[in-house]
């Protein structure tokens, strides 16, 4: 068990982090439809180091035992409205087809009912490797496609398409799987 008091500094940042996933959402809806080059790249980049603030806040609050109750709850809500807000934003700007950010969006609002109405019935359907995957490559591919275009030879547009449609094939299965353990276990 790690010495809690070598570490007191870390007590706030799982949470900060995930605090920091929501602060920059108004800044990528703001700059991003400019469509300026730079403000792409720089909006990318803003919005993959959030995408990694998702697993790291996650894995500083298990490895130095801090999860809480706050964290637990803003956490997912953050994730969410990063990957909405980046949807939004390659949805209006042509980039992604509104049919299928509007698959991914649906998914994501079903399955919080779901776990609403399993935490209801007290049920824990926990997350599966599926979503962790979905997530991943909605994670790769929206800064990917913000980017538009070979960046230093990285094909970022052909990344991002490839990773966008991997994840909409996650999305699904990943539902179907979760939906199917909630009924497993529900009294409908």
């Amino acid at each position: 068990m790690p010495n809690t008091h070598k570490y007191a500094w870390l007590r706030g940042l799982p949470n900060q982090l995930t605090l920091f996933r929501i602060a920059v959402i108004p800044l990528l809806l703001i700059l991003f439809p400019w469509g300026i080059n730079s403000l792409n790249i720089f909006c990318a980049a803003l919005f993959a180091i959030a995408a990694l603030t998702d697993f790291a806040d996650g894995f500083i609050a298990r490895q130095f035992k801090m999860e809480s109750k706050l964290g637990g709850l803003i956490d997912p809500i953050a994730d969410k409205l990063l990957t909405t807000a980046g949807l939004v934003l390659l949805t209006g700007t042509n980039l992604v087809w509104s049919w299928l950010a509007g698959i991914l969006l649906c998914r994501e609002i079903a399955l919080s009912g779901f776990r609403l109405l399993a935490q209801q019935q007290g049920l824990s359907i926990p997350v599966n490797w599926l979503g962790k995957a979905k997530t991943f490559f909605l994670d790769v591919a929206i800064p990917c496609l913000m980017v538009k275009k070979p960046l230093f030879g990285f094909p970022f547009w052909e990344v991002g398409m490839v990773s966008i449609w991997i994840g909409l094939v996650l999305s699904i299965v990943s539902a179907w799987v979760y939906i199917k353990g909630f009924l497993q276990q529900a009294d409908l």
